[in-house]
């Protein structure tokens, strides 16, 4: 069924309330043949000044985070398909200035295009209002950076805003509806990076790093209720190896270096009340008792 909007939009009214979505949609469906006669109107005004209030510390919402995902997975397909145009000026509104570099331009991009993108987000321009710094390219093929790479360690994680936010939109999008396919695809494939993150992470700095950084994202995706999912033989080695370094039997144990990395990947693969601790008032970290007692120690809900 065709939905009809209930209420009309304005561009000033965009702009003023911050209404990246209904831009950078508005850009996707726009005609090809007329993307840069609307970029010279006040759309494109609006889309440059939503642009030039990004920053990393940027806060979106659960369905721009999940959109900015569509549209960074079709232009890693590359910047040659019919529809490029229109991705990368809906990319922009999601796009801090050193989150988004395109190497080459000049050869994939329309001229009016390449002159768009080198004012937002290149130093090569004399009239840029960005001055970008500490940009790494990507190598290859001309293509926008993936910015969904997560990160190798949980010290890089906590200065990556856009990844933190992905993490807390994704475990709510899959919570609100967990046949989303895509959602619960992305959900696993970020536990997974997290999990090694967290793995390699030095044992002493985590209650740091938890309470004064993740610790609202990781509750998130462990009430998410992802752990009902079967896992792929990957992510099973991932939650037996966690296991085997928590318990005696197998050489493990809470008294061990490690054990605590170990805790935080289980967690992330057990049920909320499936997982057991043997006298957890000695065992679990304080910072993460209150937390576990609540989630692990309650029975599963018959629902």
């Amino acid at each position: 069924m065709v939905q009809i909007p209930n209420s009309a939009w304005s561009v000033q009214g965009a702009k003023a309330q911050g209404q990246r979505e209904l831009l950078a949609r508005f850009w996707i469906a726009a005609p090809t043949d007329m993307l840069e006669i609307l970029w010279e109107s006040q759309l494109g005004q609006a889309t440059v000044e939503l642009v030039q209030v990004l920053n990393n510390d940027s806060q979106l919402t659960p369905q721009e985070i999940e959109l900015r995902t569509q549209i960074n997975e079709r232009l890693g397909q590359g910047l040659q398909q019919p529809l490029s145009p229109q991705l990368l000026l809906a990319a922009f509104l999601f796009s801090p200035k050193d989150r988004l570099i395109i190497q080459n331009p000049e050869q994939s991009l329309p001229s009016w295009l390449v002159k768009i993108y080198q004012t937002l987000y290149s130093n090569t321009s004399v009239n840029t209002t960005f001055t970008p710094s500490n940009i790494s390219g990507v190598q290859g093929d001309s293509q926008v950076e993936d910015l969904n790479k997560f990160p190798n360690t949980l010290q890089e994680l906590i200065t990556n805003k856009i990844q933190l936010n992905r993490m807390l939109g994704l475990a709510n999008l899959y919570y609100i509806d967990p046949e989303d396919k895509e959602i619960y695809d992305e959900l696993v494939e970020v536990r997974r990076s997290f999990s090694h993150a967290i793995d390699r992470c030095n044992e002493d700095a985590l209650e740091e790093i938890w309470t004064n950084h993740l610790q609202d994202r990781y509750w998130s995706m462990v009430r998410s209720g992802v752990q009902s999912q079967s896992l792929s033989s990957e992510d099973e080695d991932i939650k037996q190896t966690a296991v085997s370094k928590l318990s005696p039997a197998m050489g493990g144990g809470f008294d061990k270096p490690g054990a605590t990395n170990a805790l935080l990947i289980a967690m992330l693969y057990f049920e909320p009340g499936s997982m057991t601790v043997n006298d957890p008032d000695q065992n679990i970290p304080s910072w993460l008792k209150d937390n576990f007692q609540e989630i692990f120690m309650q029975p599963l809900s018959s629902n």
